[in-house]
């Protein structure tokens, strides 16, 4: 091998080094969302406490106003929204409120439950890939480059990771408000939003993590060693990498039918809190 290969295999190869604690150290989230981190971390928790007490604090003002509506309306005989329709509405609103940080952490439960029956064998691949030692020449090289787009590319599904991390504290500290947002036709759309939102941050973990560890094992099946597995295994995580995309898509499209998915939304996020 040429010198100037020599000294661009020994660069990469130290990039390499630098990468591989801080992706070993934080792969883990990728198949994982540590409870410590998010529902039980005491800045979240103090978050949502005061998140809370503010949509109490609204809660209570809206029925208020309610009320007012109601009695002017009695007199008046103009029309207005009954007492047996609204006392059960607003007792379940208040309810799931109180009951959503029980409901976020179930449902990350969930979601660490279903990845951990995912099994990814990143290490595994790793070895096969690189077959153990690398070859001569310009070879040499091009597999080093390979392996420097495999890390970065594999570092940016960790990014993934830590974002989709910090963007489900938001909106489980926004929760309270969210499912207020739930007792009035207009505001309706808005919790709708909210929850699909809410569901796809919190699952697409395991959609991601599965087909990660999906083509991780098909890689190891197919037995794809040097250069075809490190640009499958780039392939792959690239296909990784689009998943939380695709399924933005999902929560994107609350519109048209956000009166009759808000009643399907609010009546399973009832049933999942009585069963919690």
């Amino acid at each position: 091998m040429d010198p100037i290969s020599q000294l661009i295999v020994t660069f990469l190869h130290n990039i390499l080094q630098a990468l591989s604690s801080p992706l070993i150290s934080l792969a883990a989230l990728v198949g994982n969302t540590p409870l410590g981190l998010t529902t039980a971390n005491a800045i979240v928790d103090t978050g949502w406490h005061v998140m809370t007490a503010v949509a109490d604090g609204l809660l209570l003002l809206f029925v208020l106003v309610t009320v007012i509506g109601i009695m002017y309306g009695q007199v008046t005989g103009t029309l207005y929204l009954p007492v047996s329709q609204f006392v059960p509405r607003m007792l379940l609103v208040a309810i799931l409120m109180h009951l959503s940080l029980i409901l976020g952490q179930d449902l990350l439960l969930l979601n660490n439950l279903l990845c951990g029956l995912v099994r990814a064998n990143v290490t595994g691949f790793i070895q096969q890939a690189n077959g153990g030692q690398l070859t001569a020449g310009q070879q040499v090289t091009l597999s080093a480059i390979l392996g420097v787009v495999f890390a970065l590319t594999f570092l940016r599904v960790v990014f993934q990771a830590i974002k989709r991390i910090v963007f489900f504290n938001l909106l489980f500290v926004l929760s309270a408000p969210a499912f207020l947002l739930s007792l009035h036709p207009a505001t309706a759309p808005a919790f709708v939003f909210w929850a699909r939102t809410y569901v796809t941050t919190i699952f697409s973990q395991f959609f991601q993590f599965l087909a990660l560890g999906l083509g991780l094992q098909f890689l190891l099946d197919t037995k794809q060693t040097g250069l075809p597995g490190f640009l499958l295994a780039i392939a792959m995580l690239t296909l990784v990498a689009e998943i939380p995309a695709v399924l933005a898509r999902f929560s994107a499209s609350a519109g048209a039918n956000a009166s009759g998915i808000g009643s399907l939304v609010r009546t399973a996020i009832t049933a999942a809190a009585l069963l919690a």
